[in-house]
């Protein structure tokens, strides 16, 4: 992570002060341990596109229990493309892309989707979804950021991370 950080900052022209490291060292190394806990991945996610000086961007690994037999029964694969009641259709932006993954199958979806979060801030999300053999939790990795440009930024090594996920102990 310390080698990380000052390339980082070259990519990006942001002065790596001793807070702004402090801070993304620590930001960095809590949520590899939260992903780790929840889901194995072979490295960590990789933030490049992430300037500093912006929100890092934050990803969050969870299993679904789905006894569905195959993708199409899986009310989770179509979920992350349910519009929001309380925002009107017109507003919200939803696009999704077949996703397979080397460890969790080819039954994947990719999700982006923009909204409104109020007058001046539009959201973005990414969502994978993994929908794996009955008797094996199915995987689903979310983010979201506030500057939809940052999610367009980061979908290649989001991409690139989310093909390293594998549920601990299983074997697919």
């Amino acid at each position: 992570m310390n080698e990380f950080l000052p390339g980082l900052a070259a990519i990006h022209g942001t002065e790596l002060t001793r807070k702004l490291r402090r801070f993304h060292k620590s930001f960095y190394e809590q949520t590899i341990v939260t992903l780790r806990d929840k889901l194995q991945a072979d490295e960590a996610f990789i933030y490049h596109p992430v300037p500093l000086t912006y929100m890092p961007l934050v990803m969050h690994a969870t299993r679904i229990h789905c006894d569905a037999p195959d993708a199409g029964s899986c009310e989770g694969m179509a979920a992350p493309t349910v519009p929001h009641p309380d925002i009107p259709e017109w507003q919200q932006r939803t696009g999704s892309v077949a996703f397979g993954s080397p460890y969790l199958g080819a039954d994947g979806v990719r999700v982006t989707r923009s909204y409104p979060a109020d007058s001046s801030i539009m959201m973005t999300s990414v969502t994978y979804h993994w929908h794996t053999p009955p008797g094996i939790p199915d995987v689903c990795l979310r983010g979201h950021h506030d500057d939809p440009e940052v999610i367009a930024a980061a979908m290649e090594p989001l991409d690139d991370f989310a093909r390293t996920l594998r549920l601990p102990g299983a074997a697919l």
